[in-house]
């Protein structure tokens, strides 16, 4: 037990426990605001986060355009979506027909 307390006076004379205080201090600031810190991590975390719904967004998107498209392909046609996409493209109506404009057709 003396030779601990030896060890501890001449590291406190020598100013060891000054330096292994700043560097403590220095890893422990790194390790919450640094590159590869805490905060850093949080952020992260959210944009991934973001980017999964983001995702998943785009995801319906194009199941929806991967439905429409199949309704014009050859096997399977369906008239009236044609006849609908054809009106919308060509921007021509019947003659005892109105016209209602969505801003958003195309869209959905």
């Amino acid at each position: 037990m003396n030779t601990l307390n030896n060890i501890f006076d001449k590291c406190k004379k020598s100013g060891l426990f000054i330096v292994l205080g700043v560097f403590s201090f220095y890893f422990t600031i790194n390790a919450i605001k640094g590159d590869r810190g805490i905060f850093k991590y949080m952020y992260l975390k959210n944009k991934v986060e973001l980017a999964m719904l983001e995702k998943a967004k785009y995801q319906t998107i194009k199941k929806d355009l991967e439905y429409k498209v199949s309704m014009l392909s050859e096997s399977s046609l369906d008239l009236d979506y044609l006849e609908e996409r054809a009106r919308i493209v060509l921007n021509m109506v019947g003659t005892n027909e109105y016209v209602i404009l969505d801003k958003d057709i195309d869209n959905h």
